[in-house]
């Protein structure tokens, strides 16, 4: 029987057959034997990953360590990339909202969107939209309706309600701004209760990639103590983010949003720690390993004392509520004011009160009531009010007076109560007093004779010596304050206005433009006090390790000017303070005093929508003989300045005394419980 003939067909199949098989054999030759080494290397190989460890903010304490603002554990909710598959994201948002909702707990939303249609852009959110707009590639110009288009298309959010696409939304774009990566957790919702924790671990095998951050949460445990001065911590807004960024802060951080939070930030973030995690080839977790530990930022020691600070507005909101309700015409306006206590020989800030106040809690919830708030709570008057100092100006007068030779210790005017040196411009004194020499006129506060001082002095003088008492001049303090003003031809010149002979005598008064804050009234006070050296003044005392073993860095004593004002001199005008609280308008709180107090009263006339009022003022230093701390209380529409003494007598009694015994509340870096 003869063969069959192979068709050429065949014969090429075979042979393309025969070429694949070669082919792979030596492929698994090179591979098995010539290269096994190398081959075997790559199948085993690992990918690895850091993820940032957040650090424990430091905390805020007084002078003695007296607690602002602690840490205590938290809860987070936090998204893991590396175990949250993408395509579950959505359904996972979903069923953590439901699960919070339940329990009435909130989570992180910044989308500035509505939540009602037809969308609408919330300017309140803190991703603004322009933010929005850029995230998501849209043009400039795009509406609120074309960015929930967007969204809905790019999050893959088409099968849901109306309801549920906002929701998925407001975390997604949080996500996306967030930078949300497998090195960069995201956290979904902040200070969750145990219930809900428990909740989550319940479901754990059904919510991959959700893990529950045990964090520090920052509590305020003096409430509406010093709440102007301690400040506050917020989300990063997405106007700061890249800035922050580059510095080394993830999204979902808290930074410092006022006062010594604030400016304090860099010594309270601390430093975050690092996690590794190793995956192989198929993504597999196969190993965790803390790279770096995080480290706990730094504590601020504040120079306040927590227990003087809380006396002080405790006794302003007294003395307050005493003057509202008094009837009388002069003080029943009265609904605001100031204190502030320093250290005359340093600088240091002991005190400084604002009222009305707030409490953090009240801001979170209420920020809108405050704001609205015709009284201002939220104003630190102490910083950045600024008030006409009256006559509590008259003992700087009274010493540039006699510095410049411009009168004698020993010199004494005739008061006629009518001023008439000018023509045109006759101001009058509160009283016909007759000859009085300069500790006189200290006493009983008389304009007449320091209307002629500042005759004699003329503004261009004054006001040389006024700057060295840190008058209408930033005082150096850490926190943003106002500078306030010091009356003269400059300012006029800046509002193009003029300056005349009868606006120097008003001046020399502490009328006129004058305008000052209460710190800047205590540092002119403490200048004086301490023989004529300004300090800046300072509310960092010093900063140490998160566990105050170690003294990281210490606020020394800065002079920033000396007046050059002799001893002799101001001998004469403390004398005259003291006369004040001996025999003047001030002595049925004073002239018994265990210690002796210098002082002066000043009453400064305001007008609000037309309606004219006076501003109360006393300012004092104490001990009279060595003197240690200056008081300065500002009471708006609080009437005549020596209505409004009772606070310095109570922060006296707090400072030197306490509990009848001396009061000695420990030193600086001895610290307390």
């Amino acid at each position: 029987m003869a063969k069959k003939k192979r068709s050429p067909r065949t014969v090429v199949l075979c042979l393309l057959l025969a070429a694949v098989m070669v082919g792979y054999g030596v492929r698994l030759f090179d591979w098995q034997v010539l290269h096994r080494d190398r081959y075997t290397s790559q199948s085993l190989a690992t990918t690895a990953t850091y993820t940032t460890l957040p650090a424990a903010r430091g905390e805020i304490l007084d002078r003695y360590g007296r607690a602002f603002a602690v840490n205590e554990e938290a809860y987070n909710l936090v998204f893991n990339r590396i175990y949250l598959p993408d395509d579950r994201l959505n359904e996972t948002i979903l069923t953590l909202t439901h699960l919070l909702t339940a329990a009435k707990e909130t989570w992180v939303d910044n989308c500035p969107l509505t939540h009602t249609l037809p969308a609408a852009f919330d300017e309140e959110a803190n991703i603004s939209p322009a933010t929005m707009v850029r995230e998501l590639g849209l043009a400039h110009y795009a509406t609120a309706a074309n960015c929930w288009d967007a969204m809905v298309e790019r999050f893959g959010l088409q099968e849901y309600s109306d309801a549920q696409k906002r929701c998925i939304m407001g975390v997604r774009l949080t996500m996306l701004v967030a930078d949300y990566a497998d090195t960069i957790p995201y956290t979904f919702a902040e200070n969750v209760s145990l219930d809900t924790v428990a909740k989550i671990e319940e479901s754990s095998q059904s919510l991959p990639g959700v893990e529950t951050a045990v964090v520090t949460a920052r509590r305020y445990v003096t409430g509406a103590i010093a709440p102007h001065l301690i400040g506050d911590i917020g989300p990063i807004y997405s106007e700061e983010w890249d800035e922050l960024k580059e510095e080394g802060y993830s999204y979902s951080d808290l930074v410092g949003k006022s006062g010594v939070e604030k400016v304090a930030e860099a010594d309270l973030r601390g430093r975050a720690g690092e996690l590794k995690t190793v995956r192989d080839s198929a993504g597999n977790v196969v190993d965790t390993e803390i790279t770096r530990q995080p480290e706990a930022g730094h504590s601020v020691l504040l120079t306040l004392d927590r227990n003087l600070q809380s006396v002080a507005q405790q006794s302003l909101k007294t003395l307050i509520d005493r003057l509202s309700t008094s009837g009388s015409k002069d003080s029943r306006s009265a609904n605001a004011g100031s204190i502030v206590v320093l250290d005359v020989n340093t600088g240091a800030v002991l005190a400084a009160v604002t009222y009305p106040s707030y409490t953090p809690e009240v801001y979170r919830s209420q920020y809108d009531t405050l704001l609205d708030n015709s009284a201002r709570p939220l104003f630190n008057r102490a910083l950045s009010g600024i008030y006409a100092p009256g006559s509590t100006f008259k003992p700087a007068t009274a010493s540039i007076a006699l510095q410049t030779g411009s009168i004698t210790a020993g010199e004494s005017i005739f008061c006629s109560q009518i001023y008439r040196y000018y023509k045109d411009y006759q101001p009058s004194c509160m009283h016909y007093h007759g000859s009085l020499n300069v500790v006189g006129a200290l006493e009983v506060s008389c304009n007449y004779f320091f209307y002629e001082c500042g005759r004699r002095i003329g503004i261009t003088k004054l006001n040389e010596f006024c700057r060295k008492y840190g008058l209408g001049v930033e005082t150096g303090i850490e926190l943003n304050e106002a500078t306030g003003i010091l009356a003269g031809r400059a300012y006029r010149e800046s509002i193009n206005s003029y300056w005349t002979d009868g606006d120097t005598l008003q001046a020399a008064i502490g009328q006129s433009d004058n305008a000052f804050t209460p710190l800047q009234m205590a540092v002119y006070v403490a200048t004086l006090a301490n023989g004529g050296t300004r300090y800046r003044a300072h509310i960092i005392d010093e900063v140490r390790n998160y566990d105050l073993t170690q003294v990281v860095s210490k606020t020394q004593p800065e002079v920033l000017d000396k007046t050059g004002i002799s001893p002799e001199v101001y001998d004469v005008v403390k004398r005259g303070m003291l006369s004040v609280t001996t025999e003047g308008s001030v002595s049925s709180l004073f002239d018994d005093y265990p210690i002796h107090v210098g002082g002066k009263t000043g009453t400064a006339t305001v007008f609000d929508h037309g309606v004219e009022y006076n501003n109360g003022l006393f300012v004092a230093f104490a001990p009279y003989e060595k003197p240690e701390i200056a008081v300065v209380t500002v009471v708006e529409k609080g009437g005549y300045g020596s209505g409004c003494a009772q606070p310095t007598q109570d922060i006296f009694d707090a400072y030197f005394f306490y509990g009848g015994e001396a009061y000695t509340g420990g030193q600086a870096g001895e610290l307390l419980p």
